[in-house]
């Protein structure tokens, strides 16, 4: 019986060093792949964290949003009253990383961009679209 129990715990040792080494590799793995880079050149954002990455995504999501809707209302040709305000795009501006204002150029922060584009200024608005498009996610704007 004893010699059954010294086999047993053999196994049970190799089983659990099999799971250490497992979970060793599929850390080493995964901390490799979570750079922030996709491998698909000059992003500008290389070394954002998967929660910069989601504030920026997030931010062109709601740009593309704004975009749509003020040009669904002009097309129609509704009032001035009925073009969105902007308020999601500014307050998604405001959650983005401090690295992200980097690319506003010299009109200052992506902040700042923003609002600009969202009052009307149209090369604010290229400019906005010109970070989506340097972050990765162009196809969230118009």
């Amino acid at each position: 019986m004893e010699h059954g129990g010294v086999r047993g715990g053999r196994i049970v040792r190799r089983v659990a060093g099999a799971v250490v080494v497992a979970a060793v590799v599929a850390g080493m793995v995964s901390g490799c792949s979570s750079d922030g880079s996709d491998g698909s050149g000059d992003s500008g954002d290389s070394g954002a964290s998967e929660m910069d990455r989601a504030w920026q995504e997030n931010y062109c999501r709601e740009l593309g949003s704004w975009q749509r809707a003020r040009n669904s209302a002009t097309e129609e040709g509704a009032e001035s009253d009925a073009v969105p305000d902007g308020d999601a795009v500014v307050s998604a501006a405001r959650q983005l990383p401090s690295a992200a204002y980097e690319g506003a150029g010299d009109d200052g922060s992506m902040l700042d961009v923003t609002v600009m584009a969202v009052r009307g200024d149209t090369n604010a608005e290229g400019e906005a679209v010109a970070y989506c498009s340097a972050a990765g996610f162009e196809t969230l704007t118009r």
